[in-house]
């Protein structure tokens, strides 16, 4: 098939620009990347959740109880909406694993005869359920973190006694896809185990023969969660339940639906920058080969071609960069999503997680691409097809100038003639130098927000966490102890100063509104364990009263001087009304705290303590830890430091893939505008440039004409990305489940430093890249040429 003229004409226009192009491509190829990606990435891990969560029968409400008896089961398979109720025994254990400088500790779950519960049924991932009394199934986390398999055994305390658990299996679980021990800081699958045992087993182990202290529910179609919740603590009442909770704030679940919304913020936030660049740059491009052929244009009009045939001759150019960019942006996007993926697999745990680039992923990635492409290419193509021919034929009209405002102020003897001609150059094309610092500040701010999140876990560990907890080791108690235990510890050797905690798990409620919280008692003494609000002001607790976390303040109403109704979720349930006396804004969790004297009022439990805060001697903290773990009622020794580390070593692995894709795909995008502009300027100002050679201009005299417009460009975007790159990350943050986390935004001056340099880096390569064509430029040619 014969091309027609005007089709021959846009391949030599393609040959001519296919540097140009080659840029845009890669802009635009980054932008579907990023979209098809992280996307993808979310899509899968959501798909992948929902078909375990169904496959497995995970629950929809979960309670816990003292000791309820068996029969209760069947007063619970009566509620409305109620279709499975299982029922089961749990218990913390520790493992002393030899060779583990800090114990191990684990969650044990008891299992029904058949072996397959109705609710949160395990994966067996190798090996087979329990059969013996001293059989277990392990996590797959701790398994892998130690090596163990099938026929290995692993030593547990299981009610003050030592016991050796041969592994039967490992397995996966719903509710443990994040495994993380309650309260800790950081998942640590080495020293966090969660065991399944037969039921018969775990009950003659703790005296629950015929009784459960722990219960799960799956809901039928369309039944309230919200009501199942209300009867279910009203039937356990009586039992001494710990409160029930609904699927999306049990931990696991609600970890991962957390990172889901993070990662689906960013799969909005970060396309939209290398979408909206492409579009300027195609636009740029083409309204400037348009300027430059306006009597060719005529031409084919005057021969007979239609507006509608020279619109489709331009935006022809559209579908070329359209198809490498399409084409590299669906092969990086498949590559980067399985990088991504890899990253929260390793914290995640499925039977099934592949990354899967649906159809639908794919053409909706290339319809907002093409569609950012063609906007951009609409407003200088319709003006190409609606030119009459008699003007085009005509020279465009030559650019009014006027005095600028350094020649207004006398001051154009300060940058030189050189610099003037930059500065009037700037000014006489005022909106594309602006839309180019934009789209350069973008990509700036794309490596602040691939970055901050580290930067900011740095300040709340350096700022408010060291401030806030002094302890070498924290001992947490199964249950409140008497509070000499303080003092036993605090002569053991070693121990420099012991101090007590006690924490007690409530519901709060005011008027309408309802939150499950902790009442924290802290001592009025105390200087191991104090408050410290975001931003690292010090609070003191009052000795009447309670101060209560902002974000839960906010979520009740409350107002200072208000007094919500506490329900204590242990031991006789006590419901009490203390008054609000303020109010601390938190990095962390929806505590209530008060002084620990004024929490043994409310309890009446004579001062009884949850956990014991110890400083140590640090020549002494292995050997005390070791004595700690023989304590019958110790359930957990946590190193501060050590806890620190793993929270710091968890994220760093995941910022540093992030802030490597983000530096890659920013400096993209920085040296498409540059190169573009580049071209584009030695383009228009060529025969300028020549004359200023011939006049005795040395090749870098008007080098530094051309690139100095550039070098202003960026020199302007970089204060406004590295603003708009903590604005961003102040956006993601507010995605973040705020009842968990509300870091303070802060970015490093590191970070600043590093975007800076990529971004300068980026500029120079593709501006130097450009100067080759100068160094070549034609001389006599481009003087010959009509203006």
């Amino acid at each position: 098939m014969l091309l027609r003229p005007i089709d021959r004409k846009l391949l030599r226009e393609l040959a001519r620009l296919k540097g140009q192009i080659v840029t845009i491509a890669i802009v635009l190829a980054g932008g579907l990347a990023s979209f098809v990606s992280m996307r993808g990435t979310f899509e899968s891990i959501e798909a992948s959740r929902d078909a375990y969560y169904d496959r497995a029968r995970f629950a929809h409400v979960f309670a816990s109880s003292e000791r309820a008896p068996e029969s209760v089961a069947r007063e619970l398979e009566k509620l409305p909406g109620v279709a499975v109720v299982e029922t089961r025994v749990e218990e913390e254990v520790t493992l002393p694993i030899q060779g583990m400088e800090r114990a191990a500790y684990g969650h044990v779950l008891s299992l029904p005869p058949s072996g397959e519960p109705g609710t949160n049924a395990i994966h067996l991932v190798d090996g087979r359920y329990p059969k013996g009394a001293d059989e277990a199934v392990v996590l797959q986390s701790f398994a892998d973190a130690h090596g163990l398999h099938p026929g290995d055994s692993v030593p547990a305390v299981i009610h003050g006694k030592l016991r050796k658990l041969r592994i039967a299996g490992v397995a996966m679980s719903p509710e443990y896809v994040y495994a993380i021990r309650p309260g800790a800081m950081a998942d640590d699958p080495r020293r966090y185990a969660v065991l399944w045992m037969a039921r018969t087993t775990l009950a003659a182990a703790y005296q629950l023969e015929g009784s459960f202290n722990e219960v799960s529910l799956r809901l039928q179609p369309g039944a309230s969660e919200a009501d199942t919740i209300q009867a279910l603590d009203r039937i356990l009442a009586p039992y001494g339940p710990h409160g029930a909770i609904a699927r999306k704030d049990q931990l696991s679940n609600r970890i991962l639906t957390g990172e889901l919304a993070q990662l689906e913020s960013l799969a909005g936030m970060v396309p939209i920058v290398f979408l909206g660049v492409a579009a300027f740059l195609i636009n740029m491009v083409l309204g400037r080969l348009i300027a430059l052929q306006r009597g060719e244009i005529a031409v084919l009009k005057a021969i007979g071609y239609t507006n509608r045939e020279v619109a489709r001759h331009y935006l022809g150019l559209v579908g070329v960069v359209m198809i490498p960019g399409g084409l590299l942006g669906l092969g990086l996007g498949y590559w980067l999503g399985r990088v991504v993926l890899r990253l929260y697999e390793s914290f995640f745990r499925f039977p099934e997680l592949r990354f899967a680039m649906s159809g639908r992923l794919v053409a909706t990635g290339l319809l907002i691409s093409t569609a950012s492409a063609v906007v951009g290419a609409l407003l200088a193509v319709r003006a190409a097809a609606k030119l009459p021919p008699a003007e085009a034929m005509r020279p465009p009209a030559p650019a009014r100038y006027h005095r600028g405002v350094l020649e207004r102020l006398g001051l154009g003897h300060v940058v030189g003639p050189s610099g003037m001609m930059i500065v009037r150059e700037l000014q006489r094309r005022a909106l594309r130098t602006a839309l180019s610092s934009v789209g350069i500040a973008g990509a700036i701010a794309l490596i602040i927000l691939g970055h901050f999140g580290m930067d900011s876990l740095d300040n709340y560990l350096e700022t408010v966490l060291r401030r806030e907890q002094r302890q070498d080791l924290a001992v947490t108690f199964a249950h409140a102890v008497a509070p000499r235990a303080i003092g036993e510890l605090a002569r053991s050797p070693g121990v420099i100063t012991a101090e007590g905690l006690r924490a007690i798990p409530i519901r709060a409620r005011y008027e309408h509104r309802k939150r499950d919280s902790v009442l924290m008692g802290l001592p009025s003494d105390g200087s191991l364990r104090r408050l410290v609000a975001r931003g690292g002001r010090e609070v003191v607790v009052p000795a009447d009263g309670i101060l209560v976390t902002s974000e839960l303040g906010k979520i009740l109403g409350l107002r200072v001087g208000d007094r919500p109704t506490l329900e204590l979720l242990e031991g006789d349930r006590r419901t009490v009304r203390p008054v609000v006396v303020g109010f601390v804004d938190e990095a962390a969790g929806l505590q209530i705290y008060a002084q620990s004297g004024f929490v043994s009022s409310l309890k009446s439990d004579r001062g009884a303590v949850s956990a014991v805060m110890l400083k140590v001697d640090p020549r002494e903290l292995a050997s005390v830890e070791e004595r700690l773990r023989r304590y019958p009622d110790v359930i957990d020794v946590s190193d501060l430091d050590a806890d620190v580390q793993r929270l710091r070593d968890m994220n760093a692995s995941m910022i540093d893939v992030w802030t490597a894709i983000s530096i890659s795909l920013a400096a993209s995008v920085i040296f498409g505008v540059v190169y573009n502009n580049a071209r584009i300027a030695l383009a228009v100002r060529s025969r300028e440039l020549a004359s200023l050679r011939v006049l005795g201009f040395s090749r870098r005299e008007i080098s530094a004409v051309l690139i100095g417009g550039l070098a202003i460009e960026v020199l302007i975007a970089i204060p406004v990305g590295l603003t708009l790159g903590r604005v961003w990350g102040g956006l993601f943050m507010s995605t973040v489940d705020q009842e968990s986390f509300r870091f303070q935004v802060v970015v490093a001056g590191k970070t600043y430093l590093i975007a800076t340099i990529v971004t300068l880096l980026a500029a120079a390569a593709s501006a130097l890249w450009v100067r080759r064509s100068l160094d070549r430029l034609d001389l006599v040619g481009v003087l010959k040429t009509r203006e």
